[in-house]
């Protein structure tokens, strides 16, 4: 296999990830809700956390097939993707080298079609987390809330709900 060049490396500190806002017909949005003592080693324990559906970007993949990959392996659901919301870059330490990544999420609407998180991908770390649906208001302020106390960009997605109310909401 290839070497995947959208993955962050020591080499080459750069990453592309496919985010998702997950949508049911009720307006809510689809996150991971993780309890701090239940965290991914990355979030380093300081408060509880969520997050939005989040993909590496595989070589030879299209965006449509890693949303579509993402929202199964991390939710168990299928979606119909609607549109492009918008783009976070942020800088973290990889955690092997301690070398600064940028990372690029590409972010994404899309309404869910089917939804069964018994389903979802048990060797993906974002299988342990609880899957939330709340309110666009309510998530917005969890994430601005998170990127205070953890201090890291990749880790407040409120600019993207902000996105998701202002243009595909209303």
């Amino acid at each position: 296999m290839s070497k995947n060049i959208f993955q962050a490396s020591k080499e080459f500190p750069f990453h592309i990830s496919i985010g998702v806002v997950l949508t049911n017909n009720e307006g809510l949005i689809c996150c991971h809700y993780y309890k701090k003592s239940d965290l991914p080693i990355e979030s380093e324990g300081k408060s509880d956390l969520y997050l939005l559906m989040r993909e590496t970007l595989q070589l030879a993949e299209t965006i449509e097939e890693a949303v579509a990959r993402g929202l199964q392996e991390e939710f168990g659901a299928t979606g119909q993707l609607q549109s492009y919301i918008g783009s976070i870059t942020s800088k973290f330490p990889l955690r092997v080298s301690r070398v600064q990544v940028e990372k690029t999420t590409l972010y994404f609407h899309a309404q869910m079609i089917d939804f069964d998180p018994t389903s979802r991908d048990q060797d993906e770390v974002e299988s342990k987390s609880a899957i939330q649906w709340l309110e666009p208001k309510i998530l917005h302020a969890l994430f601005l809330e998170q990127g205070r106390k953890y201090e890291r960009s990749d880790l407040d997605e409120s600019k993207i709900i902000e996105n998701y109310i202002q243009y595909v909401k209303n």
